[in-house]
């Protein structure tokens, strides 16, 4: 039974600090030995899920690295041995994925953009204040469920911090979760640093691990999450430059300074 894992890191168990943790282009001098440990911490949390999902019944494990291009979210390094990865495929897409998966797992996700007392929240990149499909607020973790329904295949799992377990049971509710962390400020923070409360590393994997193996019994059980087209698509951005350049695609309509929308959309993803 092959998964496949899509893997994030602002939903890692001590990652708090996108600046420092997460931007790989900033990670270097000083900053970098921050950026290689949040690697390292993802890369066990994905060895966790790897393990539970095998001793759960999985006989193939394939994790695509969904932060950026190279050197990614992820240490190849210290990857589990049974777990192969997808590499040099950018953060555009679960690359490989296809109807021969049995279900999809994501691992380290983050809440949408806006959303209250979330850990590092953002859709797809900062500069995105709010993305729509059909009037529906969604984010990676949406556009994750939707790109595996397209092939038939169901989302059983996912870990991150609590506000990424809501917003993923409110698209599937009998997914399985693991919370690995919680925010403590009440309000929306984006990509800022807030106060979070943070399971110990060690104690967030055994929680993936046994979450991981559970989900393996739903496989099946769970149906695969599908919208069908057409879409009507709308995207906020926080600087009026970033709306510039989507406006000028065709089909697009700029309807404020920062907002454009789109009728009729084949695919979500067109005003990313």
């Amino acid at each position: 039974m092959k998964i496949y894992v899509v893997c994030d890191l602002e939903g890692v168990a001590g990652v708090i600090d996108h600046r420092q943790q997460c931007a790989w282009d900033l990670a270097k001098d000083w900053f970098g030995r921050y950026y290689e440990q949040a690697r390292r911490l993802a890369t066990l949390e994905l060895n966790a899920l790897v393990e539970g999902a095998l001793e759960g019944g999985a006989t193939e494990v394939v994790a695509w690295d969904g932060h950026g291009n190279f050197p990614g979210g992820l240490d190849v390094e210290l990857l589990h041995p049974a777990c192969k990865l997808v590499m040099g495929a950018g953060d555009g897409g679960p690359e490989g994925l296809d109807n021969s998966f049995a279900a999809l797992f994501q691992c380290g996700l983050h809440a949408m953009a806006g959303t209250e007392k979330a850990v590092l929240a953002h859709s797809f990149w900062g500069a995105i204040a709010g993305y729509w499909v059909n009037g529906q607020p969604v984010g990676e973790i949406w556009m994750n469920c939707y790109t595996a329904g397209r092939y038939g295949v169901p989302c059983v799992f996912l870990s991150g911090d609590r506000a990424a377990a809501d917003e993923a049971r409110a698209l599937v509710p009998d997914i399985e979760v693991a919370v690995v962390k919680e925010a403590l400020l009440p309000q929306a923070g984006g990509l800022s640093v807030v106060p979070a409360i943070s399971l110990a590393p060690a104690a967030a994997r055994q929680v993936i691990y046994a979450s991981a193996r559970r989900a393996m019994a739903k496989v099946g059980q769970i149906a695969s999450y599908q919208v069908a087209p057409p879409y009507k698509l709308r995207v906020q951005f926080t600087q009026a430059e970033y709306a510039d350049r989507v406006a000028g695609r065709p089909g697009a309509a700029r309807t404020d300074a920062m907002t454009v929308e789109m009728e009729g959309a084949e695919q979500p993803w067109l005003l990313i």
